[in-house]
């Protein structure tokens, strides 16, 4: 609990520091939206990415102060990572090609986020965004390129995303995952038809969450680092979710991440905003689609 009430207090300094934030990129993103240009779209992703930091963060304090209005700011927060994740990964498709000829950014910084997205796509039961989510994610582990190679091959969390994905969907699971070693997340696929054995895993899942929520510098990059993914374990309520729909019982798995505020995800309804409708319209304009 302790580390969760010091990530709040640096959350609320954070916003109290914030002020002008959202303005300055929203002026930042009509410029860029205007110049109708894959630079402008890159430009557009990054913006949107400290406007989802932003929101995710002063949904997060809102909801451990008891507001449900917090859960409003957390799906405003998922829905513009959505959009920069898929700005991101439509511009690495339209010019990986050019990869040896110029510097392309790959999407290495994008893959946690990508895992963290579809988990609560996932909760909330969003099939058509988790779909798109697990579709680019599916080939940030198998596109040559797309994550830098020592970096994938040290990931757990994302891997085991995917997983879960071809049980939610009943779909297939990628090859490649069933010779990764999962760390942690193994043992959640192990202890599936165990309850007793799968409420442990999922408690372990929960304290191994909690000291991945912040980076601390280091080589490891840690799953969980960006609000509203830090304090919100929405991996644990993809699981639940999955075990619903499939007629499973949910274990009952004790976790300071699991506070009665916190678990409310009734209250998480992702829906878009005026600004997400905009960048859509532009994505779709800009790649034909």
């Amino acid at each position: 609990m302790d580390e969760i009430v010091v990530r709040l207090d640096q959350h609320r300094r954070w916003l109290s520091q914030s002020e002008g934030l959202t303005a300055q990129e929203l002026d930042f993103i009509d410029e860029d939206l205007a110049s109708d240009s894959l630079n402008g779209l890159d430009n557009v992703a990054d913006s949107l990415e400290m406007l989802a930091t932003y929101y995710g963060i002063r949904g997060e304090v809102a909801i451990s102060d008891g507001e449900a209005s917090g859960w409003e700011q957390v799906s405003r927060s998922m829905m513009y990572r959505y959009w920069a994740l898929m700005l991101k990964a439509k511009a690495f498709s339209k010019t990986s090609f050019l990869q040896g000829v110029k510097t392309v950014p790959n999407l290495t910084n994008q893959l946690s986020i990508a895992g963290c997205l579809l988990a609560g796509l996932i909760a909330v039961d969003r099939r058509d965004l988790a779909a798109s989510v697990a579709d680019v994610l599916a080939g940030m582990l198998t596109i040559n390129g797309a994550v830098d190679s020592s970096y994938l091959k040290q990931r757990q969390f994302e891997p085991f995303m995917l997983w879960l994905y071809s049980v939610y969907s009943q779909g297939d699971t990628l090859p490649e995952i069933k010779s990764m070693d999962l760390g942690v997340y193994q043992n959640v696929i192990d202890e599936w038809t165990n309850e007793q054995g799968l409420a442990h895993a999922l408690e372990e899942l929960c304290r191994y969450h909690l000291s991945n929520a912040e980076d601390n510098g280091g080589a490891w990059d840690p799953e969980f680092k960006y609000a509203p993914f830090d304090l919100l374990p929405l991996e644990i309520h993809a699981i639940f979710q999955v075990r619903q729909q499939l007629g499973l019982t949910v274990p009952a798995v004790s976790s300071p991440l699991l506070s009665a505020e916190t678990a409310a995800l009734e209250n998480l309804v992702i829906i878009s905003d005026q600004l997400a409708v905009r960048v859509e319209t532009a994505y779709e304009r800009f790649f034909g689609l």
